[in-house]
């Protein structure tokens, strides 16, 4: 089990990520979720875990990781217990997992921006369908991944307009698959999160963007 280190997060999670699942962090442009991702990889390496970080946009800076890590007087030579693979095309992030010979060595797995690419190479209308049909099985091999290894698998994503709404990318796609969710957004000169689904009320927090990484607002 994995915390997120956000105090009122972690309460609407139970606690803390569990095994065997796959959380979606998703929402606009610098709110925060790949940082959020890191942070939970800190959270990570404080239990002497071992992690694989599939970067798919070049977007992966150790050096934010090493500044969280600094704020919590953790040794620097922990990040080398974080594998990080450079995804630079849907081929590559269909294949990424199955190249892995030793994959229950990992006891989380993070996947920055997961539809990304299959937007980028599948960007005309007719493309659509065969978009979406790769795209969920890769998704569905994810979901086996952390049934089969009993390990968290934690994803960000982005947003888009659909009809004047932010919509997350592919969202029918993933949502098959995905068993928590978390929505970043931005409100005015505050962050706000909200974890999905929530089943008898509106489960919000609200977060600071800091060196020491993502912090309760309250």
């Amino acid at each position: 089990m994995i915390c997120t280190s956000i105090k009122k997060l972690d309460h609407f999670l139970n606690g803390s990520i569990k095994e065997g699942i796959i959380l979606d962090i998703f929402g606009a442009s610098a709110t925060g979720k790949t940082q959020l991702a890191m942070q939970i990889c800190v959270n990570a390496l404080q239990d002497g875990r071992k992690i694989l970080f599939q970067d798919t946009t070049g977007g992966f800076r150790p050096e934010r990781m090493l500044e969280i890590m600094k704020f919590r007087d953790m040794n620097p030579n922990l990040l080398d217990k974080v594998t990080v693979g450079r995804i630079t095309n849907t081929s590559e992030q269909i294949q990424y997992l199955s190249k892995i010979k030793k994959i229950e060595d990992f006891s989380l797995i993070v996947v920055d921006n997961i539809t990304d690419l299959f937007s980028f190479e599948y960007s005309s209308g007719k493309n659509f369908l065969e978009k979406n049909i790769l795209f969920m099985n890769y998704m569905h091999e994810l979901s086996l991944t952390a049934f089969c290894y009993k390990i968290p698998i934690v994803i960000t994503n982005m947003i888009r307009k659909k009809d004047d709404l932010d919509v997350e990318n592919l969202d029918k796609s993933i949502s098959m698959f995905t068993h928590m969710k978390i929505k970043l957004r931005k409100n005015g000169n505050r962050y706000v999160g909200e974890v999905i689904p929530s089943f008898l009320q509106k489960q919000e927090f609200s977060y600071f963007i800091t060196a020491k990484g993502l912090t309760d607002a309250s």
